[in-house]
């Protein structure tokens, strides 16, 4: 553990603890009970537990007590409080506690040569909440949120993170991470949902949206190996192992690699040496909901867009796709005609008293060796492995270390892959694994494929890049240029053009699929699939936007080259005071506005703030001014939105736009247009008096400010410009100086 600065720990008088990352509960179910000593009967045993020490140069059997196996010493301690120091270690405790009894119970049952489980909605909540605490609560998400200060902060959310913290009393990474911890513990998960919106309001958002996808995007179903010698293996880490491809790139000068996406397919979490929770993604196989076309189509869709998304999208499959596993079934529906229908009395509601029956699915040697073989494949960092029995270890190695080498194209072609470095960590971790097995007698040898140093193409592209990198920023093209400022290089520019056009490519499948269905569920799709994308590289949106405007308006005129110029070129050179996490959506809120105006070049937006004689309104100028990008107030620029949420609490007052209309407006000025909501005609007013005040409001804009006006108040955020309102500059000044003395 990372040490902490003496200037932030507070004096207390507790002492340290041994915090178990895997608790006590499902270590024992790996434990056993050494002989008693026949001179002292009355002796106290300790539960041991069989480990492979992976922490030396060679690796050995150990046998460890289950009181100081998988744990750091104050993992879990708030240096930074003066007292109760320990007072997440006790609430994780309280949820261990809470949770070990749920797993006790599956595993009385399993034991019992049930065929299943029931459990209640509360038992089945509180162990989704268990297992994604037991992933975010790991020693890899230590080490995530270990540095000292959040300029040490190196992981891929940085900015976000930083973003998130600006105005709190974080004062260490560390600080977020028990912070995030400390806020899901205590969340009431309701059968409602409500707790979805509760924890987003209350936690780091990227970690939080992570929980609920987590617990929403999954299903759960119980394993055990149908063969009597087969075991699981429980890795130091293995909570905090998914199933699924991970893209990224090696920084060729240090080794180091960077994920830029990955996909879980399966989440495991062992129980005990026969017994595994797995969690399976809702876009893989499901025999029972598959028998529906338009469902098993659009499942199968998502999966083929997931793929498309990583680097190599034919290696970017599940391996466990065929494990033989489906959801729980329940006490509010029964299936009929090959679909799940509410029994009597219910309305589809979720209620506190709904159970759920859990069959513990029998799964073969092979995708038990398959399991295994992602917690190894997963290992060579760690130091620590349990396992059940010597018979079951050494059947695991010997299936692993001899396994053949799949296809290079296959989702298994990096398993057991090295550099051929003497000091490859992967591959010290093989032949300390060949070691360990010839410790419980076994001669097994590795079989490893070896990487060609060659440098392949794509590397030999990325070679040409970084000398291309060195070219001076004004000998650059605007273009590049922009899509450097979005966090692109020469490195990226091919894969995100490519993946642009996958991402186009999906978009049009996705139509062509719901052709015929309701609108509202076609848009409704549109809108997930545009969330999904939002959370991709944001200079991979850019493009991707751009084939969307050159699709859409082909046949039509409009300022600017269609695929190479456009709004969004101006909210990327503005990028840099938008929080990170809203440049996409601003992004997509400029180009489909835009696209719509272009649709629609005679539609009147906001004739209310003008004039009397205008008073038509439809639904589409509706659309189009207040559902696109949302609320003002809600636009990602700090500055504006600060100014906007005073200006929206000012507005509230109806003497201040009373005394405003009287000062500014011309005498025929509809104030409220009466076919929009009292909400709608305030978030107007709010764009309008923020339009006003914008010059100068945001002091890192310079040349771009009126470009950003252009773009956040004609297309983004559709308001009157003050110049056209009151036709005068004299008295646009004025109204000016007059709000910005009224708000502050």
């Amino acid at each position: 553990m990372a040490s902490t600065p003496t200037a932030n720990i507070q004096p207390s008088a507790e002492k340290s603890q041994y915090h178990h990352f895997i608790p006590r509960f499902i270590l024992r179910n790996f434990s056993y009970k050494p002989p008693k000593n026949d001179k002292n009967r009355k002796q106290y045993v300790e539960d041991m537990l069989h480990t492979i020490d992976l922490s030396g140069p060679t690796a050995k059997i150990v046998d460890t007590t289950v009181a100081s196996t998988l744990g750091k010493v104050d993992m879990y301690r708030d240096f930074a409080k003066a007292e109760n120091q320990q007072g997440l270690e006790k609430q994780l405790a309280d949820l261990e506690s809470h949770a070990g009894r749920v797993v006790a119970k599956i595993r009385k049952g399993f034991e019992a040569g049930n065929k299943d489980v029931w459990i209640t909605r509360l038992e089945r909540d509180t162990l989704r909440k268990f297992l994604f605490i037991m992933k975010y609560r790991s020693s890899n998400m230590h080490k995530r949120f270990c540095p000292e200060t959040f300029e040490d902060y190196s992981a891929d959310d940085r900015e976000e993170l930083l973003e998130y913290i600006r105005g709190k009393d974080f004062e260490k990474p560390i600080d977020v991470w028990f912070d995030n911890i400390k806020a899901m513990l205590e969340l009431e998960m309701d059968p409602g949902g409500n707790w979805m919106k509760e924890i987003r309001k209350r936690a780091y958002p990227a970690d939080a949206e992570w929980f609920v996808h987590h617990t929403q995007s999954m299903f759960m179903a119980l394993c055990t190996p149908s063969e009597k010698d087969d075991e699981f293996l429980l890795t130091e880490n293995g909570y905090g192992i998914h199933e699924g491809p991970v893209s990224g790139r090696v920084d060729p000068s240090t080794g180091e690699f960077t994920a830029t996406s990955y996909t879980e397919y399966h989440v495991f979490a062992v129980i005990s040496p026969r017994l595994m929770i797995v969690l399976r993604s809702f876009i893989l196989p499901d025999p029972m909901e598959d028998n529906l076309q338009g469902v098993r189509e659009f499942r199968q869709t998502m999966y083929q867009m997931c793929a498309s998304m990583h680097a190599n999208p034919n290696e970017a499959h599940s391996i466990l796709a065929d494990l033989p596993i489906s959801r729980a079934t329940n006490s509010y529906t029964k299936l009929m005609g090959g679909r799940l229908v509410l029994l009597n009395g219910e309305d589809g509601s979720h209620r506190a008293n709904h159970r759920f029956c859990f069959r513990f699915f029998a799964v073969a040697t092979d995708h038990v060796d398959r399991i295994n073989g992602i917690m190894l494949e997963e290992s060579y960092g760690i130091s620590t492995i349990v396992f059940g029995s010597r018979t079951g270890a050494q059947k695991i190695l010997e299936s692993y270390l001899s396994a053949p080498l799949p296809a290079e194209s296959s989702a298994e072609s990096s398993f057991k892959t090295v550099s051929g470095k003497p000091d490859d960590p992967r591959f010290i971790f093989l032949q300390k694994l060949e070691h360990v097995a010839k410790q419980i007698g076994s001669n097994v040898v590795a079989v490893y494929r070896t990487i060609n140093n060659t440098p392949t193409e794509e590397e030999e592209y990325e070679e040409v890049a970084r000398v291309m990198e060195l070219t001076p920023t004004e000998e650059r093209g605007e273009h590049m240029q922009l899509y450097m400022r979005l966090g692109g290089s020469y490195a990226t520019l091919m894969k995100d053009m490519e993946q642009a056009r996958n991402m186009m490519n999906m978009r049009i499948k996705f139509d062509v699929w719901s052709t015929g269905l309701n609108e509202h569920i076609r848009n409704n799709i549109r809108e997930n699939l545009q969330r999904i994308f939002s959370q991709l590289p944001v200079r991979r949106v850019w493009y991707y936007l751009k084939h969307v405007r050159n699709i859409a308006l082909r046949d039509r005129s409009i300022e600017g080259s269609v695929i190479c110029e456009g709004p969004e070129d101006v909210i990327a050179k503005v990028s840099h005071v938008i929080r990170s996490e809203d440049i996409a959506r601003l992004m997509f809120a400029v180009i489909l506005n835009q696209i719509s105006l272009a649709h629609h070049p005679d539609l009147e937006l906001y004739p209310t703030i003008i004039s009397e004689a205008s008073w038509r309104s439809i639904s589409r100028s509706k659309q189009i001014a207040f559902s696109s990008a949302g609320s003002i107030c809600d636009c990602g620029i700090n500055e504006i939105e600060q100014k906007a949420r005073l200006l929206r609490d000012k507005l509230q007052k109806p003497d201040y736009l009373k005394t405003f209309a009287n000062l500014f407006l011309p005498k025929d000025a509809m104030i409220r247009h009466p076919l929009w909501s009292d909400k709608e005609n305030i978030e107007m007013q709010t764009r309008f008096h923020t339009r006003i005040v914008f010059p100068g409001l945001v002091s890192k804009l310079e040349e771009e400010e009126d470009e950003l006006d252009e773009v956040l108040f004609n297309i983004a955020y559709p308001c009157p410009s003050p110049f056209y309102v009151f036709n005068n500059e004299k008295k646009t000044i004025q109204a000016y100086q007059w709000i910005n003395s009224m708000v502050r």
